[in-house]
């Protein structure tokens, strides 16, 4: 069952509508934090975001509501990386001492628990849907498994020589480590918490990006100026892609950025002032784009349709239109900045400064595609139902397992308006628990459907959850728009559910499996949205 999140996504909803940017993005607040910060990740349902600083043993809590920093908490010495699960608002950092340890802390409340781990502890990653945490002991060539339920170390996994940056496929349950002094990969069982293979790459690698819409792995190869894909069903490396000059070195790495939306693949590349743009569909370079001095970080905001990339030489970030790949703003921040993180509307940039305190530069998103969002489908397979929705908190508590190991996205999007506007409709959003073990969710912009489920005793959580544009009378979508396609389960395995989709070859296959097509004309659109990629 989908849970119910009304009031957080009424407040979500306030915090973006409060701060959408309109041409430059405007900095919103400068706010000084602690010494030789680390880290940051968010937890947007707790409206906050944590900052890890190094010297001081300690995390800054920015809430982002207000945009100050709402306490400082102690988190043990040397707090490195960290990751954040939103469902559960814990908080979980690596302290890169010997012997190390992990930090479990609550998002709101402070630390937890401290969890003894392997000798320096740099980095680590998640599967929240199996309730694990991985810790990269870096001068203990081993993994430390956590168990998120009884915060104890549940495996030691040996790998190579200086493990760094597990990633984790969730989906698949497979965790990949690079071992830098190897130059080689580990790819580890998730289940059964053993190495099924050690895939040579090319040297000096420094981190693997997941790329779980087609199952593979990008390896960034700094010595090598390449990047190695390797393909998870056989993890062998199936293709080996030049790339510009990267830097690392005191943990300013550059790291591969993966976009399941815009099925793309983004690395700065630090030394030659360049993104390296791949198409994850064919593993080649699309691009090859000049942006600022220094670029060591970026991130994919694929509701606004930006690409934002931190220029640590040149004290800016800048700005690119995920569409035509091209830079059309850069935002002054503060002095060598080297992270960057959005949440709600917002984006969060670590300056170091060069001296201490570091700093955080926040600012509105460009939000090049205004008045739209991406939605995205999920799968529940026992129930054998679609869901969907383009909140952000509710995206990101089903991408941390909220339910467990139940609903897995399925990387089909799809874009939709956000306020009213010519030609558009609500689309109400209906819930109903109401067949035994199952419940299911129903979405549509006919108004005499919202209508009838509710007089059937569905209950509507948003009379305009998002908006779409009805076809013309002949079934077809006005220019710019493309097409939507709705299928009916027939009330198979015992409960009522609709797939959405903008492909219509899936639409095909969902109706060889006994779905119906539902809409107008000859294609049976039901529906139009905005353009995927210029909305």
């Amino acid at each position: 069952m989908i849970l119910k999140i009304t009031a957080l996504l009424a407040a979500a909803a306030l915090a973006l509508t409060s701060f959408i940017a309109t041409g430059s993005p405007p900095v919103q607040a400068t706010l000084a934090v602690g010494n030789s910060t680390s880290a940051i990740a968010s937890d947007p349902s707790a409206g906050v975001m944590l900052v890890t600083n190094q010297d001081d043993g300690t995390v800054s809590v920015i809430n982002i509501n207000t945009l100050t920093v709402a306490a400082t908490v102690p988190v043990g010495p040397n707090p490195r990386r960290m990751v954040i699960d939103a469902a559960t608002h814990r908080a979980y950092i690596t302290n890169a001492v010997n012997p190390g340890t992990l930090t479990v802390a609550d998002t709101q409340a402070g630390v937890v628990a401290t969890i003894p781990v392997g000798n320096t502890p740099k980095s680590l990653d998640a599967n929240f849907f199996i309730g694990e945490v991985y810790v990269a002991n870096n001068a203990g060539a081993s993994v430390s498994v956590i168990s998120t339920t009884t915060n104890t170390v549940i495996a030691t996994i040996p790998v190579g020589n200086s493990p760094a940056s597990p990633s984790s496929n969730a989906i698949i349950k497979k965790l990949y480590v690079v071992n830098q002094g190897d130059n080689t990969v580990s790819s580890i069982d998730e289940v059964t918490h053993t190495v099924l293979k050690t895939i040579p790459v090319g040297k000096g690698p420094i981190s693997p990006a997941i790329d779980a819409q087609h199952a593979k792995v990008y390896v960034n190869n700094l010595s090598d100026k390449t990047v190695s894909v390797i393909d998870s069903t056989t993890d062998t490396v199936i293709k080996v892609i030049p790339t510009g000059q990267g830097v690392s070195g005191n943990g300013m790495a550059n790291f591969v950025t993966v976009s399941a939306v815009y099925h793309r693949a983004y690395l700065p590349n630090g030394m030659d002032g360049t993104l390296t743009i791949i198409d994850t569909d064919t593993d080649s370079v699309t691009n090859t784009v000049a942006v600022g001095a220094g670029p060591i970080d970026c991130i994919v905001d694929a509701n606004g349709g930006n690409i934002y990339v931190v220029n640590q030489g040149s004290n800016s970030v800048s700005i690119l239109s995920a569409a035509t790949e091209s830079v059309i703003d850069t935002l002054p921040v503060g002095s060598a900045p080297w992270r960057i993180l959005d949440a709600l509307g917002h984006i969060f940039v670590l300056n170091t400064n060069g001296a201490n305190p570091d700093s955080v530069t926040i600012a509105a998103e460009e939000n090049t595609l205004a008045d739209t969002q991406i939605a995205t489908e999920f799968y529940e397979a026992d129930f054998n139902h679609y869901f969907y929705t383009d909140a952000e908190i509710e995206t990101r508590l089903l991408v941390d397992g909220i339910f467990g190991d139940a609903w897995h996205r399925t990387f089909q999007f799809f874009r939709v308006w956000t306020a009213p506007g010519p030609g558009r409709l609500p689309v109400c959003r209906l819930f109903s628990a109401s067949f035994g073990t199952l419940s299911s969710h129903f979405y549509t912009l006919i108004p005499s459907e919202c209508a009838a489920r509710a007089a059937d005793g569905w209950v509507l959580e948003d009379p305009a959850f998002f908006y779409l544009m009805p076809t013309d009378v002949n079934g077809n979508c006005p220019a710019d728009t493309a097409a939507l396609f709705r299928v009916y389960n027939n009330g198979m395995g015992g409960a009522p559910n609709h797939r959405l989709t903008a492909d219509i070859a899936t639409r095909d296959q969902m109706v060889a499996l006994g779905w119906i097509a539902e809409g107008n004309g000859p294609l049976i659109i039901f529906a139009c949205t905005p353009t995927l990629l210029n909305g």
